[in-house]
């Protein structure tokens, strides 16, 4: 039995998690093409290119091949989402049935942190409304949310990253506890969508 006052679930709840298996990959993919292209363009290009008895093409089109999968995965991989936590109201804490029932209708103003990977692997995360998400189906596939950043991007230091504007979450639930709150906002995205 729960004492009165006592929360079930945290303030910043975990509501999506993409897998650790997932993330190692495609962080590991990411850097092997950094490492690839690093590679081409400090050993192999040049020595095509100083080689008396080479075309002349042939060392940009070696540069070219050690850049193509890094700007490919690059492209491909940037909306890949790690996790989503909601950022829960102090009612919505107290039960699984709360809870459910504010995944299901959330307000406007509802938050949620959303961390994905940047060019490197490094984790980042971007908080926002869930009203801001719109679904979408960009990047092959690859990407299905986004939402509106143009004014975001208008305040933001010259030196600062460009906010995040794609978002790819696959795979349902996910592998949490209470993934289901997070197919509840999804269902709401959508329809409004």
């Amino acid at each position: 039995m729960q004492a009165k006052g006592q929360v079930t679930y945290p303030e910043r709840l975990l509501i999506y998690h993409s897998g650790t298996g997932r993330t190692v990959f495609l962080g590991c993919l990411k850097v092997t093409t950094i490492f690839i292209f690093v590679f081409f363009t400090l050993v192999v290009a040049p020595a095509h290119y100083y080689a008396e008895d080479e075309p002349e093409w042939v060392a940009p089109a070696v540069l070219l091949s050690g850049a193509v999968p890094m700007i490919f995965v690059a492209y491909i991989t940037s909306p890949f989402v790690n996790y989503i936590h909601l950022r829960l109201p102090n009612f919505a804490r107290n039960s699984r049935d709360l809870l459910m029932r504010y995944s299901k209708n959330p307000p406007k103003d509802a938050q949620v942190d959303i961390t994905t990977m940047n060019f490197v692997g490094k984790p980042r995360v971007t908080r926002f409304d869930v009203s801001e998400l719109k679904a979408v189906k960009q990047r092959f596939g690859v990407g299905n949310f986004s939402r509106d950043k143009k004014k975001i991007d208008a305040t933001r230091k010259w030196w600062m990253p460009k906010a995040v504007r794609l978002f790819g979450v696959h795979g349902g639930a996910g592998k949490v506890r209470d993934g289901e709150a997070w197919e509840n906002i999804a269902k709401k995205i959508r329809k409004a969508t």
